[in-house]
C-alpha cells in the first residue's frame, strides 16, 4: 500500500469522520491525492457519507497490520519551484484542471528529497514544457509563503513557492511542447482570468520585485472526482 494511503487511513483511525479538506491537508493534485482516495474507496477501506470520510472495519484491520510508529505524518509545508517564464510579452500560465472550479497559477513542480535545486529546476521545468533548460537560465526572483483556507477557516494548502525568472529565446520557445493545461498568455488575457492564485498578480500584473511575500488566501478549491 502506498504511504499516502496509509497516512489517510492513519488519520481516520486517529479521528474518524473527516471532511475532505481536513483529511487531505498537505496534499494536492501533484500527489495524486484523488487517485489514492479512489483506491481506498474501491477497496472498501473507507467510505464516504455526505461530505465526510470514515474508515471501515476492513480499513481498520488493514492499517493496524502496519507499524504506525514508523509512518511519519508531520504535516510539513509543501515546497514548490515555480516558473515566471516569459517570451515576447507572453507568460506561461498553468490551469488546475482537477478542480471543480478552474484555478490558475504559474507552472511549478516539487524537488525530490536530496535533489540539488539546480537539477530540480531543470527537471520540473521539463515536466511542464517537455524541454530541458540548463540551470543557468533560471534566476531566483522571490519566495511566496502561502496558506490557503476555506471560507470556514479550514486549511486546504500550506506551501512555500520559490519563483524563478525564465527568459527563453526564439530557439528555446520553438522547442517547448506544453503539458496539457499550460498555455502562453498575454498580460491582457491574464488580467481577465478568474480565480488566479496571488503569485500571478504579484509577479505579472503588479510586477512586484520583493524577494519575500507571506499571505493567507481564502478559497473553496476542491479537487474533482471524489
Amino acid at each position: 500500500m502506498h504511504d499516502i494511503q496509509k497516512i489517510l487511513l492513519k488519520r481516520l483511525l486517529s479521528q474518524n469522520s473527516q471532511k475532505y479538506s481536513v483529511l487531505t491537508r498537505g496534499y494536492n493534485y501533484d500527489d495524486n491525492i484523488v487517485f489514492h482516495l479512489k483506491q481506498l474507496l474501491a477497496k472498501n477501506f473507507i467510505k464516504k457519507e455526505g461530505n465526510l470520510y470514515t474508515i471501515t472495519l476492513q480499513g481498520i484491520q488493514t492499517i493496524t497490520t502496519y507499524d504506525l510508529t514508523e509512518l511519519e505524518d508531520k504535516g510539513f509545508k509543501t515546497f514548490f519551484l515555480g516558473f515566471l517564464c516569459k517570451y515576447e510579452g507572453k507568460y506561461l500560465i498553468k490551469e488546475h484542471l482537477q478542480g471543480t472550479i478552474n484555478f490558475y497559477n504559474l507552472p511549478s513542480g516539487k524537488p525530490w528529497f536530496g535533489e540539488q535545486i539546480e537539477s530540480a529546476l531543470s527537471r520540473t521545468f521539463k515536466g511542464n514544457t517537455q524541454f530541458a533548460l540548463d540551470p543557468k537560465y533560471f534566476s531566483f526572483r522571490s519566495l511566496h509563503v502561502k496558506t490557503v483556507k476555506t471560507s470556514s477557516g479550514e486549511i486546504l494548502f500550506d506551501d512555500a513557492f520559490a519563483i524563478y525568472d525564465v527568459a527563453v529565446n526564439k530557439t528555446q520557445y520553438d522547442h517547448i511542447k506544453l503539458k496539457k493545461g499550460i498555455h502562453w498568455m498575454t498580460v491582457e488575457k491574464i488580467k481577465h482570468l478568474p480565480n488566479r492564485w496571488p503569485e500571478i498578480d504579484f509577479c505579472i500584473l503588479k510586477n512586484d520585485t520583493l524577494s519575500y511575500q507571506s499571505y493567507t488566501v481564502t478559497s473553496n478549491y476542491i479537487l474533482g472526482g471524489v
